[in-house]
This record gives structure tokens, sequence and C-alpha cells, in this order.
């Protein structure tokens, strides 16, 4: 047996199966031998495993023995179990085992991502992690006191960025418990400690996989919190997992801005259309509220800043009634609009025409309606005096 093999017996009770991913996480293939199979052939137990099992918030790696895919890896007592998709053969004792490396390497990013976020927020911002989980989309952390604001999250994932881009190592090495200076959580065991060492940041320990350098994580970004218990649970993404949330956040960005977009411009033409039929309003009762001259017409003149499509609105409402005439002044751009019931047998086209055309101006329309400018507003003002008498 490896001495190494020996050191570790002393603090995992690991039984016979030498774990290989402790020394090396980045070991995805092996050769075994069967220690034991079960009866139906569906679980094996090796001499010597990279396969890691569901343990400290990690889950079990996938990948092959002998091409037979591995479903599951678990820890029975001191023994550590393989679950296979179909019977191992038995008369077979020799095994080659290949480790689903994606997903490895995506799993050893969350954690050495964990252990950095972890030692960041206990050092800065004085939260402790109580726990860990990685899931199949995103790793969460439970910390106390579950005091963190947006603001607060905001600051720790800024720090854990600039830490990572230090490429700070991360090493493994196995130390007596009793003797294990520096550790971030105090150990509950006794014994021999696998101890996962942040160069000049963290120390914990742990029996899980992890990159080299803290560079190799990637990016870390942060996401929904909530409260559990006395805890506050804390998503976070690593590596490639951060990338797709991004992604997945711009995306939904980009939608809800669509979806905006389409309010608003919705919104707006409601607000043009209500508008309009307020306008209509508003000239009808302009109208009602009008006294004919001595000629019996019913006279429209103001001056208004612009002569836009609410004002043509109420003009249109206005003229819809006999008698009814309306001048119009825009003064900000010196524009007029003239327009007649047909009842006073008003050309309002060729009039305004010829008038503007005498003054310097121009314009033109229908006998009904026309509009047109004329370059000064007492000039307009003149002409607008001189189509109501």
């Amino acid at each position: 047996m490896p001495a190494y093999f020996a050191c570790q017996t002393l603090r995992y009770s690991i039984g016979l199966t030498d774990r290989l991913y402790y020394h090396d996480s980045y070991l995805f293939d092996f050769t075994a031998e069967v220690l034991s199979r079960s009866f139906d052939g569906l679980r094996l137990e090796l001499d010597r495993t990279a396969f890691y099992p569901t343990s400290g918030g990690q889950p079990f790696d996938t990948g092959t023995l002998s091409g037979i895919p591995v479903v599951d890896v678990v820890e029975e007592g001191d023994a550590l179990i393989h679950v296979l998709a179909q019977a191992w053969p038995a008369d077979l004792s020799r095994v080659e085992g290949q480790i689903n490396s994606v997903r490895r390497l995506d799993h050893m990013r969350q954690h050495s991502g964990q252990h950095l976020l972890s030692a960041v927020m206990a050092e800065d911002f004085s939260l402790a992690t109580v726990s860990f989980h990685l899931g199949p989309d995103y790793a969460t952390v439970d910390v106390e006191p579950a005091t963190a604001s947006a603001e607060m999250l905001l600051a720790i994932e800024e720090r854990v960025n600039d830490r990572l881009l230090e490429n700070l190592a991360l090493s493994v090495s196995f130390e007596d418990a009793s003797l294990a200076q520096g550790l971030r959580k105090a150990p509950d065991r006794t014994g021999l400690l696998r101890i996962v060492t942040i160069d000049g940041l963290d120390r914990s320990a742990c029996g899980g996989t992890h990159v080299r350098h803290t560079g190799e994580i990637g990016c870390v970004v942060l996401g929904k919190t909530e409260k559990v218990r006395k805890a506050q649970r804390i998503e976070f993404y690593c590596g490639e997992r951060a990338r797709r949330a991004l992604r997945e956040r711009l995306n939904a960005a980009e939608q809800s801005a669509a979806t905006l977009r389409d309010r608003l411009a919705e919104s707006d033409k409601l607000r043009r259309k209500l508008s309009l039929e307020l306008a209509v309003i508003a000239g009808q009762r302009r109208f009602a509220e009008s006294v004919p001259d001595q000629n019996g017409s019913f006279v429209w003149m103001e001056e208004v800043d612009e002569i836009g499509e609410e004002i043509r609105a109420s003009v249109d409402a206005f003229l819809s009634n006999p008698g009814t005439l309306a001048v119009i002044l825009g003064t900000k751009g010196t524009a007029i609009l003239l327009g007649a019931h047909a009842s006073l047998n008003l050309d309002c086209g060729k009039l305004l025409k010829a008038q503007l055309d005498a003054k310097g101006g121009r314009g033109g329309g229908s006998s009904k309606l026309a509009q047109g400018t004329i370059p000064s507003l007492e000039v307009l003002r003149s002409l607008a005096g001189d189509l109501v008498r």
C-alpha cells in the first residue's frame, strides 16, 4: 500500500479503495482491480479510483468503467461504491476508468470558487460560511449572519474577482488536526486532515476536487439570495456557468426592454387616440360655447404654439357645424390654418393662397381647410385679422 494511502486511512477511514482524486484532481483516466461486485453486477468496489463520490456538498463524478457508464458513486460505511448502468461481467477483474472531464472541471471550478468566495466573505465582510451545495445549474453558500445587502453583495463580487485575478496557487496537504494552524473553520474531527490552501488567503479542511490556481475559476458571479433559517443563502456561478448566467441575464434584460418598448408604443398609441378624442370633444365644446357675430357666423380665432394633430382635430370638429369659421395661428412656425363650413361658401385654399402670395408666404389646401406660413408674425396676425372681417 502506498505511503500516502496509509496517511489517508488515518483520517478518512476509506476502506480498501485508494482515492486518487485526493492527490490529483486532473486525473481523468486510470486502471484498477475489482475488489467486490454485487450479485446483480451493478455495483463495484475497486482497489483505486479517480471517481469522486457525492460528499461535502459536491456531486459525484460521472464517466465510464471499461465503457460502462457510471451513474452514481456513493460511500457506504468505509466502502466507495461505483453504481453502473449495466451489469459488470463476473469474470472481468480489471477495469479502465474514464472520468467525465467536463463535469469534473466544472465541479473543480465551482468548489474552488466557493473556497475563494467564503474566504473573502469571512476576511473582508465578517460573514461565516455554514454550508455549501453544488447543484447542476448553480451553487450556493449559506452564510451567517444573514445581513448581506444588495450593495454588500456587489462589493463581495467585486472583491472576489479582484482576488481571483491574482491567480493564487491552490495546494493540498495532510496535517494532524491538533497541529493544523490558520484554518478558516475549526475542524470537528481528530486525526489527519486533508487541507486545501489558497496561497496567502485561505486554509480549509476539504476532501473535494480543486483547480491549481484561482485564475482557472474564470470569474465569480453572485445570484439571488434567500433567508434560510438563521442563514442567508447566496447563489453563485463560476467559469462557464458564470458566462451562461450573464448571457441569460442579458437576454432577459433585452427581452424586458423589448417588452417595455412594445408597451410604451401601445401606451403612446392609446395616448394619441385619447388625445385626438379629447380634441374632438374640445372642438365641439368650443362651438357650443361660441356666440355668433353680426353676420351670424361662429368664428374661432386663436394663437397657439404649434398647429399639430390635436388642434386640427379640434378644428375639424368645430367646422362640422354650419356657419363656422376657424383661423388658427401657430406662433413658433409663423403658420396659419384657415377653415370654413361649406355653408359660408368660402374656398379656403384659393383665398389663403392668394393672401400668402401677396405677402411673401406660401401655402394652400382644400376649399374647407388650408394651411400655410409667412416669415413675419406681425404680418401673420394682420392677415388673420383681414380674414375674419
